[in-house]
């Protein structure tokens, strides 16, 4: 039997705060931080592109640790 658990994780792009005209990512889990961007990307897009390969990452980490 299979069982379908939904990934707890979600990622964020947010414009960011220290850096206007730029864009950070971040990974929470059930609302706490687990990962952030060290730094800043130019568009939401790159932003996106580098935050899902860290959230394939940590999600490939929690579905191991299962």
């Amino acid at each position: 039997m299979i069982t379908f658990t939904p990934n707890p994780h979600k990622l964020r792009v947010t414009p960011s705060a220290k850096e206007p005209g730029r864009f950070d990512w971040s990974i929470t889990r059930d609302g706490v931080l687990v990962r952030q961007s060290v730094r800043s990307f130019g568009s939401e897009g790159a932003s996106e592109a580098d935050g899902d390969a860290a959230f394939r990452e940590v999600t490939a980490r929690w579905q191991s640790a299962r």
